[in-house]
């Protein structure tokens, strides 16, 4: 086969490989596995009364799936939590925090919260939302409050 022949056949090969290449690409699934590692603007909508209560955060999840959140500067109760995050293939994840409950008159932290959320990240990884229930221990010998129903959502910072 003469030089120009094969340039030809390679240039075939080339044009007949292109659609395979891209159909190939456009049916690539994400990498979720470090899709949450970052900083995130939460709203927490918090059903324990009506209307629901909202809370603002900043929450962070680390490479070694740490979480912290913490309320925004200006929320009235300052609150600071921490936790553990997982992630599935699917962009499904969860992640367990605990938090004090409140602050007592003297700015002291009193109690505690215990939430596990369920969420789905976006495809962009840019925003999330989740489910939860969370238990509150308000460390008097009263009983337990909960399940309290919770819904989250988060865009990436």
């Amino acid at each position: 086969m003469n030089v120009r022949k094969k340039a030809i056949a390679a240039v075939a090969a080339c044009v007949l490989a292109a659609p395979v290449v891209a159909a190939a690409g456009a049916t690539a699934k994400p990498n979720y596995d470090t899709a949450l590692v970052g900083r995130w603007d939460l709203t927490v909508t918090i059903h324990i009364e009506e209307p629901p209560l909202l809370t603002p955060l900043f929450c962070d999840f680390t490479a070694d799936y740490q979480l912290h959140c913490e309320t925004k500067p200006g929320y009235p109760d300052h609150l600071e939590g921490r936790g553990i995050w997982t992630m599935a293939k699917d962009g499904q994840f969860s992640f367990w925090i605990t938090h004090h409950a409140h602050r007592d008159a003297n700015g002291n932290p009193v109690g505690s919260i215990n939430a596990s959320h369920l969420g789905k990240i976006s495809t962009n990884k840019k925003k999330f939302s989740t489910k939860a229930h969370t238990y509150i221990d308000m460390n008097d010998g009263t009983p337990w409050q909960g399940p309290v129903d919770i819904e989250g959502a988060a865009f990436r910072i």
